[in-house]
């Protein structure tokens, strides 16, 4: 994904010509992975939520609805931190550095002076976690790193240091495979920082944990000017995090990565441990858990983190992030015992994704628990028996439990926007990854999702509609598909042509582009992949391939003539009628953006990366023949 984008509609004002403003669809769902979810420990109602292409967004009603965030010099987040006094400040690592918010995460700012300096197309200070020291609130730390695994960078392993609020950093040392070192070297990537319970013998300072991707755990017992690396003993696997109980000292959780492939070919699960001697020795403390083994790892049990309740540290939540596994699992008894809280099939979500996340527990209620993935939030209020969907709603669940609205939080990178010329209030829109289509058929306030049955990922490319009600949706991204969509009730049910026995491509033989109905007879359509042309005669059921000798980056069809076709090529822009013959409208040169015809017949071409010629260029075909 390249940017988060937020769909919106144009209404005009009373005010004037040309005045407009601008309202949010409110589609439903979230288009990029979230990343972190953090509960206020003023307010449990006020959240801070982050994404790898969603920006930062803020909401002040424990998830009933969300307003994302201003401001951001990136969208890749990583993990919000609350001020210990001060209710509106927060602060969020990025792959741009760390970012301050005084009105609780409505419009945010950098906060790198000291960092290094930015770099083009790559990131040079990319911050995990900012810490406030308990015993100064104005003496800060920021650590290297990133939980959702970016690519490596220069700053991994770094920890930097702020005496005056964040206002300015210098940097303490780095965290390194070989150990903690002040000299510049590289480091390793730090997923998690927290300040533990524990107190030093002299003078009660805290201790502060880091722990790495790829070097283990480190504790600092002087604030972070200094590391070292934490031994302990029992147990087996990788180190994937560690949490620490919020009160007793002596009390953490570890967990571990899913293990190496076995002689049976396939991945020993990863394992949860209780530590009650200060993290010098851990037991397992997983009874209950359901593990998993897989081929593959994402098939393998394996868990991000513990979550513990700062209200009542007896109960636990973890998540089992396997595909196969994909549950969230509760303790009530410090975990001794765990018992099965959630599974997709018994929870409501817009999104489709199984539960495979991450959770946080609020503060002041060990009831109450917030849950994240790849494309949707849950909440619940009664510790664990049921949860509800936080980023999207149904507005009408008796009647039609599958339509959805956002809750102002989308995030989605989005393809296409398509209104239906014959039907008044239906229209699609269509985005990358879980995105096909989602249709309303009232106007943009409710919306509807066009899945099929390859796949609901894979991204949707572009749709077209019929006066009588048919409708053809086509797939693709990153060189795969989920195959054509096509509807003949007006998107009411759906039918999926996929593979060789329709006379289509397999799921990963390449993306597909535009898809145009005939205007004349709704069960003749084509649909394009690159140079390669299949055409339907009998509503999607069987496809036949032929050549087009052009490879379009984007066609329109003539509002005025439904017979006439524009493409836009590296070689310029192209006019047909029979896909045989092709007439060159000039504009000539690789031009990045979209391709529109209005509805007074003239083409509208966006250009980019050439030279001088960037903008917006027009064309009126019936003119004379310039741009």
């Amino acid at each position: 994904m390249t940017a988060s984008t937020v769909v919106l509609a144009a209404t005009a004002l009373a005010g004037g010509p040309g005045a407009l403003s601008w309202r949010p669809l409110l589609e439903p769902g979230v288009g990029g992975a979230i990343v972190s979810v953090e509960v206020s420990p003023h307010d449990r109602s006020h959240l801070v939520a982050g994404g790898d292409m969603l920006g930062a967004a803020a909401s002040f009603d424990g998830g009933e609805s969300w307003r994302p965030g201003t401001g951001l010099s990136t969208y890749e987040m990583a993990t919000p931190t609350f001020h210990p006094v001060r209710t509106n400040e927060v602060w969020i690592g990025s792959c741009s550095g760390p970012c301050k918010s005084v009105d609780g995460g409505l419009t945010w700012e950098a906060r790198r002076s000291g960092l290094p300096p930015p770099s083009h197309r790559r990131y040079s200070a990319m911050v995990e976690k900012v810490l406030f020291d308990p015993g100064d609130p104005s003496r800060m730390l920021a650590f290297g790193g990133s939980s959702r695994r970016w690519n490596k960078c220069r700053s991994f392993g770094t920890v930097w240091q702020s005496a005056d609020g964040g206002d300015t950093w210098s940097r303490l040392g780095t965290l390194t495979r070989d150990g903690w070192t002040t000299d510049e070297a590289e480091g390793a990537n730090i997923v998690k920082a927290f300040w533990g319970a524990e107190k030093r013998a002299a003078g009660g300072a805290r201790l502060v944990h880091a722990v790495t991707d790829d070097a283990g755990w480190f504790v600092s017992a002087d604030g972070g000017r200094s590391w070292t690396r934490r031994a302990f003993s029992g147990v087996e696997g990788e180190l994937a995090s560690v949490t620490a109980h919020p009160s007793d000292e002596q009390v953490f959780y570890l967990v571990t990565k899913a293990g190496s492939a076995g002689a049976d070919g396939k991945h020993a699960p990863g394992r949860i441990y209780k530590s009650v001697d200060g993290g010098r020795t851990f037991a397992l403390s997983d009874s209950g858990v359901q593990l998993v083994s897989g081929a593959r790892t994402m098939l393998t049990t394996h868990f991000a983190d513990v979550a513990v309740s700062p209200a009542d540290p007896d109960r636990l939540f973890a998540c089992d992030r396997s595909w196969a596994g994909a549950t969230i699992w509760k303790s009530d008894d410090g975990g001794a015992t765990w018992t099965r809280a959630a599974r997709k099939e018994n929870v409501a979500t817009s999104g489709f994704a199984g539960l495979s996340g991450r959770l946080a527990v609020a503060p002041g209620d060990a009831d109450e628990a917030y849950f994240w993935n790849t494309e949707f939030i849950l909440r619940t209020r009664d510790g664990g028996a049921t949860w509800t969907d936080v980023s999207a709603v149904r507005p009408d669940e008796a009647g039609r439990p599958d339509a959805w609205r956002g809750r102002g939080w989308s995030g989605w990178c989005s393809i296409n926007v398509a209104f239906n010329p014959w039907r008044r209030g239906q229209c699609a829109v269509q985005a990358m990854d879980a995105c096909h289509a989602w249709i309303s058929d009232d106007g943009f306030a409710s919306w509807r999702y066009a899945r099929g049955k390859v796949s609901p990922w894979a991204g949707g490319r572009a749709i077209d509609f019929t006066k009588d009600g048919w409708i053809y949706v086509s797939t693709g991204q990153r060189g795969a598909n989920a195959g054509l969509l096509v509807s003949g009730d007006g998107g009411a049910t759906w039918r999926t042509a996929s593979g060789a026995a329709c006379g289509l491509p397999a799921p990963d033989g390449g993306a597909y582009g535009a898809v145009f109905a005939d205007a004349g007879n709704s069960s003749r359509a084509f649909a394009l992949m690159g140079e390669r042309m299949f055409t339907t005669e009998d509503g999607g059921a069987t496809w036949a391939e032929r050549k087009i000798g052009l490879s379009p980056h984007g066609v329109v069809r003539d509002t005025l003539d439904p017979s006439r076709f524009y493409l836009k090529t590296r070689d310029g822009v192209f006019e047909t009628r029979d896909w045989t013959a092709f007439r060159a409208l000039g504009l000539g040169g690789y031009a990045e953006g979209a391709i529109a015809c209005d509805a007074k017949g003239r083409v509208l071409v966006c250009r980019g990366r050439v030279g001088t010629d960037f903008g917006l260029w027009r064309l009126d075909p019936a003119g004379d023949g310039s741009w």
